[in-house]
């Protein structure tokens, strides 16, 4: 669940925010005055928060390319599972704070309280992110938004989805 974050974390930052400050450089180099440059950070910081919001719809990886990041019809479905993966990672990391560990000297072994259903949610968490990895893999060799292999290779840089 860590590594998922982490992968979002750092494609967000390569793939948004990077193009997104290119994009603002290249313009700043064409300014004339304060108020263009004012307005043009102004710009810069929409386009950043905007593209943050629609993850997996931005059409740009290069500082040259122009990027939209409008939530299309075909993204949403993605975004959804997106959704649903935070979800349940944010559910898991309730069920583990709510209660404590306590150690089971029966057993010799740590137990927790809540363990049946964080199983339970990360067994939901590896599902929903093994369909993600399956339909974003469908959609780079259909060449839909070529820059989603970053994504992919992030992900799955161990092969882990790739093995199952």
């Amino acid at each position: 669940m860590q590594h998922f974050v982490k992968v979002i974390q750092g494609y967000i930052a390569n793939q948004i925010l990077h193009v997104t400050w290119c994009e603002f450089g290249n313009k700043l180099s064409s300014v004339g005055n304060l108020e263009e440059i004012h307005r043009t950070h102004a710009e810069y910081l929409n386009k950043a928060i905007f593209r943050q919001a629609t993850i997996l719809t931005f059409t740009s990886n290069t500082c040259s390319g122009i990027g939209q990041g409008l939530l299309t019809e075909k993204a949403a479905p993605v975004m959804n599972i997106i959704h649903s993966i935070f979800s349940l990672i944010l559910k898991f990391r309730s069920q583990l704070i709510s209660q404590s560990w306590s150690f089971d000297a029966g057993k010799q072994m740590a137990v927790h309280p809540n363990f049946g259903l964080m199983q339970q949610s990360y067994n939901t968490f590896k599902y929903y992110s093994h369909f993600l990895f399956k339909v974003v893999t469908k959609l780079v060799n259909r060449g839909y938004q070529p820059h989603l292999e970053d994504f992919l290779l992030r992900i799955n840089f161990n092969n882990y989805y790739k093995d199952n």
